[in-house]
């Protein structure tokens, strides 16, 4: 499954992203949605257009776990998930109390358990889940059972870690690709927001990463750029990554 993600196409409402997603050949797409802006209705008709295009919602953005956010809000967007039936929430957190976000986790997987959508754990340099290794242990110390977490290709690698260390590792939800050159910058927060590489114009090892990545999960596209927005219309910057992708799994004998 290959999906088009929300970051990509930040600059597009969600109904115009699936219309997207469709048009340049994706399976999949993640939304970004308002919670307090969001109606159950408006949910719901979304989830209709994506059924009607052909496509499954692979994640709905972003609960941002941090102390000046009302709990209520990130249930809001749980049931919105539930709602536009997206297989995953993709979670961060940005608390600086490692203990606020085990509790935090804990108490949002909680809320999500038994249902279709699971709890999605984001690592990044710059938060405080901050590699793969201490994304699993968080899940673990928060007892989220249903919980996933979610490995970014630049994520990954900023974080020093390698593919290898997906190679059984049974709590991958899904894969977010994009690509960068192989040197950090001294902002990992703007470079990740404003400034990856369309897959294959970079030096992350992404034919490496599919290879030691579990069989069958999910491959989203997320390439936040600046300059691709500048250039082109949503549409047309996600058929360019539909077929830049497809060429990187081909060029990785994953076609």
């Amino acid at each position: 499954m290959i999906s088009l993600a929300a970051g990509t196409v930040l600059d597009a409402p969600p109904a115009a992203v699936l219309t997207a997603a469709a048009q340049a050949g994706f399976d999949a797409a993640g939304l970004r949605i308002d919670p307090a802006s969001t109606t159950v209705a408006e949910a719901a008709a979304l989830r209709r257009q994506a059924a009607d295009l052909g496509l499954t919602l692979l994640d709905l953005e972003v609960v941002r776990l941090r102390p000046d956010r009302p709990f209520d809000d990130h249930l809001r967007l749980l049931e919105l998930a539930h709602v536009l039936g997206a297989r995953f929430l993709l979670t961060v957190s940005e608390h600086r109390s490692h203990p606020d976000t085990v509790a935090d986790l804990a108490r949002l997987a909680a809320a999500a358990h038994g249902a279709d959508t699971r709890v999605a754990l984001e690592f990044m340099r710059f938060t405080e889940v901050r590699t793969l290794s201490a994304a699993l242990s968080t899940v673990d110390e928060a007892g989220a059972d249903d919980a996933v977490v979610l490995v970014d290709a630049l994520h990954l690698h900023r974080g020093g870690e390698g593919p290898e260390a997906l190679v059984g590792v049974d709590r991958i939800g899904y894969l977010q690709i994009c690509d960068a050159p192989a040197d950090a910058p001294d902002d990992l927060a703007d470079e990740a927001r404003h400034r990856r590489l369309v897959p294959g114009a970079g030096e992350l090892p992404l034919g490496y990463l599919l290879a030691h990545a579990p069989d069958g999960l999910p491959l989203s596209v997320e390439v936040q750029s600046d300059d691709l927005a500048a250039r082109y219309a949503p549409a047309e910057r996600a058929a360019r990554l539909y077929t830049a992708v497809r060429g990187l799994l081909a060029r990785a004998g994953s076609a």
